[in-house]
C-alpha cells in the first residue's frame, strides 16, 4: 500500500500539468466563442471526405486480438491512428507518428538513426512488432527501426496497450503495434507528391492501384526520403560551448510496395511484397570527433492470405517470409561486417461462433528463424510451433475476452521453452441508462524468447537463457459521447528473468538472466471533434502517461528501487486541428519528462517540450486535386536529446505538394 501511495502522489501533479498543456494547445487553434453543431465523424471509423483524395482508404477493423472488436468494447486500451490522422501527422516515418500521437516513448539516436519504442517502462525487445497480423522483429536483434518503416505505404497504425503474448506470442511483455499496410480498391488510385525542407531534406512518392478484372486488383507504390542531416547544435563538451554542425548523419532511403487482391470463388486472397533499403552515415556522440561509420540496411518482405468461409464461421491461412541484411562499416577499426537473418512464418485461425453467446478462434502458427554474422555461432537458428485459443463472450452490458496460447521453442543446444500464456479480459456498461460508460479489466501473462546475439554471440553468448517472464494487468474508464471519448487507465507490470549482459571479469560481456522489474503507471487519453459556424470544424486529442518502473533485483545494489534507464516518468501529447474549406492547420506538442541515463538514477536528461505545426491547402487545379503543405518542426527550437550524446534538429521547416489526378 505504501508503494502504490507514493506513486499516486507522483502523478497527480503531472496528471494536473497533463491538463494544462493539453487546454492550452487545444484551445489555441480558435479562440471565442462558439455553439457546437452536430459532430464530426469519428477518425476510428472512417475517413473525412475531404482528405479521401489524398488517402483514399476502406473502414478500419480494429482487433484486440483474433476476433474483431471495436476500441469502445476491447478489454484494454488500444490506440488507433487511422488514414487521415496519419496524412495530418505529416510524419515520414512509424517513429515520427508514434512520437507525436501514440501513448508511449520513441527512443531515438540522433534524428537519421535507429528509433525504438518503449510501453509501459518495457524496452525496444519488450514490445511486439505486427505488419498485417504476422511479427516482423528482427530474431537477431530483438527489434526493429521504426525510422525504416515509411508511412506512405500504411493506411493506420494502433498500439495495444498492456501484455499480448496470449494473443502475439513472444516479445509482447508492453504491448503490441499493428502496422496496416494499404489495400487495392476496386476504383482508380493515382497519387504523386514531391518534398524538400531544411538540412538537404527531399523526397518523393508515387502510388497507382485500381482493378484488373472485376475480382481482382492491384496497388503499386515507392517512396525515396534523403537528407544532409547536417543541422547545426551546441558542442557542450567544447570549452567554451560551441555551435558546429552535425557530421556524418546523412540517410537515403527507398522503398517500394505493391499488393494484390483477388476473390476467386469462396476465396478472399491477397499478396504482398515490400522492400526497403537505407544507407546512412552514423555520427558519434556530440562530444567525441567526427568518424566515418556507415550502415546499410535491407528488408524484404512477402506475406499472402487466404480467407474462406468453413461452416458458420472462417478459416484464415497466411504466412510470411522475410529476409533482412545489415551491414556497418568502420575504417577507423578496419570493420566491414553483413549480418543476415530469415524467418518464414505460417499460420491458420478458425474463427466460428459456438453459441449465441460466444464466438471462438482456434488455431496454430509455425516459424522457423535463422541468422548469419560474422560474430554469431553458427547455430543461430530455432524452430517455433504454438496453439492458441481465444473467445468473445457476450452476456447483456458484460463482455468476456479469455485466451490461452502455448509455444514451443526448440534451439541448439538449449533446453526446449514451453511458455504457457493465459488472459482474461472483460469490458462492462455498469450503468444501464449509460451505456456509453465502460469499465475494462485486463490480466495476462507474458514472455519474450532470448535474442540470437543473446544466445550465440561470440563471445559472450549463453545458449542457456530463460524467456523473461512478466505478469501484468489494468482497469479502464472509458467514456463515449456524441463528440469524443475519454479513456483513463491504472496498470501494473511484474516482470522476472530480465536479461542483462554483465562483465565476466576477463574482459567478455554476457547476458544473464538476473533483473527483476516492477511498473506502475497512469494513462489519460481522449479524442473530440465538434462541427463550428462558418463551415469550420475542431478536432482535437491528447494522451497522457505516467510510469514509475523500478528494478527490483538486489537489495543490496545501488540500483535496487532506482528508475529504469531510459524511461520517461511522465509523458504528454496533444494535438489539434482546424479546417476551413480548402485550409487545414494542425497544431501538435509533446512534453518528455526526466530520463535517468545511470542505473543508480544519479544521471539523467532534463526534460523537454516540442511543437509543431502543419498548415495544408487543397484545391483542384486542371481536375487534378493539389495539395499544398507546410511542416515547421520544433517550433520552439528546443536543444533536446533522446538518448544522451544524440542531439536533435532546431526548427526546421518542410514543404510538400502532392498531386490527385
Amino acid at each position: 500500500m505504501s508503494e502504490v501511495r507514493a506513486f499516486l502522489m507522483a502523478a497527480l501533479p503531472n496528471v494536473r500539468m497533463a491538463f494544462c498543456l493539453a487546454g492550452l494547445l487545444l484551445s489555441a487553434p480558435f479562440a471565442g466563442p462558439a455553439r457546437a453543431q452536430a459532430p464530426v465523424p469519428d477518425t476510428t471509423r472512417g475517413d473525412s471526405t475531404r482528405v479521401q483524395w489524398k488517402r483514399v482508404l476502406p473502414p478500419l477493423t480494429v482487433t484486440a486480438g483474433r476476433l474483431p472488436t471495436a476500441p469502445a468494447n476491447a478489454p484494454t486500451r488500444i490506440t488507433v491512428i487511422d488514414s487521415t490522422a496519419l496524412a495530418r501527422t505529416g510524419a515520414a516515418s512509424v517513429a515520427s507518428v508514434l512520437e507525436q500521437r501514440a501513448g508511449l516513448f520513441v527512443r531515438r539516436y540522433g534524428e537519421t538513426g535507429l528509433a525504438t519504442p518503449a510501453l509501459r517502462g518495457s524496452d525496444a525487445s519488450q514490445t511486439a512488432l505486427l505488419l498485417d497480423g504476422q511479427p516482423i522483429t528482427d530474431p537477431q536483434l530483438g527489434h526493429l527501426d521504426l525510422s525504416l518503416l515509411p508511412t506512405v505505404l500504411l493506411r493506420s497504425v494502433s498500439v495495444m496497450h498492456g501484455p499480448a503474448s496470449p494473443i502475439h506470442g513472444s516479445d509482447a511483455l508492453g504491448g503490441a503495434i499493428h502496422l496496416h499496410a494499404l489495400r487495392p480498391r476496386s476504383s482508380l488510385q493515382v497519387r504523386g507528391s514531391v518534398h524538400a525542407g531544411a538540412f538537404g531534406e527531399r523526397g518523393g512518392s508515387v502510388l497507382v492501384g485500381g482493378p484488373v478484372t472485376d475480382r481482382t486488383s492491384v496497388l503499386a507504390a515507392a517512396d525515396l526520403q534523403t537528407t544532409d542531416g547536417d543541422f547545426p547544435y551546441v558542442d557542450e563538451a567544447r570549452f567554451p560551448p560551441e555551435t558546429v554542425k552535425r557530421r556524418n548523419a546523412d540517410r537515403t532511403q527507398r522503398s517500394a510496395f505493391s499488393t494484390v487482391r483477388s476473390r476467386q470463388g469462396e476465396h478472399r486472397l491477397r499478396l504482398s511484397g515490400w522492400v526497403t533499403h537505407s544507407e546512412r552515415g552514423l555520427p558519434p556522440s556530440s562530444s567525441t570527433a567526427p568518424a566515418q561509420e556507415r550502415q546499410w540496411d535491407t528488408q524484404l518482405r512477402l506475406w499472402g492470405r487466404d480467407r474462406m468461409p468453413l461452416g458458420d464461421g472462417s478459416l484464415t491461412v497466411r504466412g510470411m517470409t522475410q529476409y533482412t541484411r545489415l551491414r556497418y562499416a568502420n575504417p577507423q577499426q578496419g570493420l566491414d561486417q553483413t549480418g543476415r537473418t530469415w524467418i518464414q512464418s505460417l499460420e491458420s485461425t478458425l474463427r466460428t461462433p459456438l453459441t449465441d453467446h460466444w464466438t471462438t478462434a482456434v488455431g496454430g502458427t509455425g516459424s522457423l528463424a535463422r541468422a548469419n554474422h560474422p560474430k554469431l555461432d553458427g547455430r543461430a537458428h530455432q524452430e517455433h510451433l504454438s496453439v492458441f485459443a481465444e473467445g468473445t463472450g457476450t452476456y447483456g452490458r458484460l463482455r468476456l475476452y479469455p485466451a490461452l496460447r502455448t509455444d514451443a521453442y526448440w534451439m541448439p543446444e538449449s533446453r526446449t521453452r514451453l511458455p504457457v500464456t493465459p488472459r482474461l479480459g472483460l469490458n462492462w456498461q455498469p450503468v444501464a441508462a449509460w451505456p456509453s460508460l465502460r469499465l475494462k479489466a485486463h490480466v495476462a501473462r507474458a514472455f519474450r524468447v532470448p535474442t540470437f546475439n543473446d544466445r550465440y554471440w561470440q563471445p559472450g553468448g549463453n545458449p542457456d537463457l530463460r524467456p523473461e517472464r512478466s505478469w501484468g494487468g489494468d482497469v479502464s474508464l472509458r467514456l463515449d459521447r456524441p463528440h469524443g471519448h475519454i479513456e483513463v487507465t491504472a496498470f501494473a507490470q511484474r516482470r522476472r528473468d530480465q536479461i542483462v549482459w554483465q562483465p565476466t571479469g576477463n574482459g567478455v560481456w554476457s547476458p544473464r538472466n538476473v533483473d527483476r522489474v516492477r511498473a506502475l503507471g497512469l494513462e489519460a487519453a481522449g479524442e473530440w471533434a465538434w462541427t463550428l459556424p462558418a463551415e469550420t470544424t475542431l478536432k482535437t486529442g491528447a494522451t497522457y502517461t505516467f510510469t514509475d518502473a523500478r528494478n527490483r533485483t538486489d537489495p543490496t545494489s545501488s540500483s535496487y528501487n532506482e528508475p529504469l534507464r531510459y524511461v520517461p516518468r511522465t509523458e504528454i501529447k496533444a494535438h489539434s486541428t482546424v479546417s476551413w474549406g480548402p485550409a487545414a492547420l494542425t497544431l501538435n506538442a509533446r512534453y518528455t519528462g526526466r530520463r535517468y541515463v545511470t542505473s543508480d538514477g544519479r544521471q539523467f536528461l532534463d526534460p523537454y517540450l516540442i511543437a509543431g505545426t502543419r498548415l495544408q491547402l487543397s484545391h483542384p487545379v486542371g481536375g487534378v486535386q493539389t495539395s499544398l503543405s507546410l511542416d515547421i518542426d520544433n517550433v520552439l527550437s528546443t536543444d533536446y536529446e533522446s538518448v544522451g550524446g544524440r542531439p536533435m534538429p532546431p526548427r526546421h521547416a518542410r514543404i510538400q505538394v502532392t498531386l490527385a489526378p
